[in-house]
């Protein structure tokens, strides 16, 4: 018995440490960041596992679904990114779903949509609040049916992909308000993984002011300044709207523009 449980204790151990590796690129100790991540852990073994990433813009939602891919089974697959809100409306249907060859007028030659670019990996839609309603009509039919149809193409490819989805949005709000369907928002929250803002992670901010410390320096060939007291209360005390990203930033921009040539 106490061989058995060495060995689980052991394979616990291991587990703990690849999931610690695979989560390594999202720093912070906070409770509320490590609730997260222990979520996260658990959806990470199951490579079909929907999963709806929310947080405020600049808590690091790309970097947690690179997290989930990159560390899960799909990680030789590739991963493939959308931001729904930087292609316009127009053209959001043919890049999600690809077009035949004269499906329209500049159609010269076929083009496979990002779910066929994202076979036997991962597929990131983000801000998938911005998408137009007709299309997410089109996008719950294609996620029912594990099929995508190009435009101007008369039959269906059957595809292996995992869908991540992320948003800065309260889904559930704009469901209620009618910008969002209830029906998709049923199925991409199957999993849900709520990223804090930075004000809510304590001293998180300090651990990551560091680490940017460290990577700008090494990236600028400058010496690393050590924070002072009052540096460092200004970090904890500032309510960063940006959060990491902002944080960032400024990190960035201070040693630019005052640390000594």
């Amino acid at each position: 018995v106490a061989r058995r449980r060495a060995v689980v204790a052991r394979g616990e151990h291991a587990r703990l440490e690849s999931v610690a590796h695979t989560f390594r690129e999202i720093v912070g100790t906070s409770p509320a960041l490590q609730a997260t991540l222990e979520r996260a852990a658990r959806v990470l073994p199951h490579a079909d596992a929907t999963v709806l990433i929310t947080g405020e813009t600049g808590t690091g939602k790309e970097l947690l679904a690179r997290a989930l891919h990159y560390g899960g089974p799909r990680a030789r697959g590739p991963f493939v990114e959308l931001n729904c809100a930087a292609v316009p409306a127009q053209l959001l249907e043919s890049e999600l779903f690809g077009y035949e060859r004269g499906a329209f007028t500049d159609a010269k030659t076929a083009k496979p949509g990002l779910f066929e670019a994202a076979e036997g990996g991962t597929l990131l839609l983000d801000e998938i609040n911005q998408l137009a309603l007709e299309l997410q009509a089109k996008l719950l039919r294609t996620l029912e049916q594990k099929a995508t149809r190009r435009l101007g193409a008369t039959n269906t490819r059957a595809f292996d992909v995992r869908i991540i989805a992320a948003t800065n949005a309260d889904l559930e709000t704009d469901v209620r308000a009618g910008r969002f369907r209830q029906d998709l928002f049923y199925r991409l929250n199957v999993v849900t993984l709520a990223l804090p803002p930075l004000r809510e992670r304590g001293e998180d901010v300090l651990l990551l002011a560091q680490a940017s410390l460290a990577r700008f320096t090494a990236q600028y060939d400058l010496p690393q300044p050590t924070l002072t007291a009052e540096q460092r209360r200004q970090l904890v005390t500032h309510s960063w709207p940006g959060n990491v990203r902002e944080l960032r930033n400024a990190i960035d921009r201070s040693l630019l523009l005052f640390a000594p040539g």
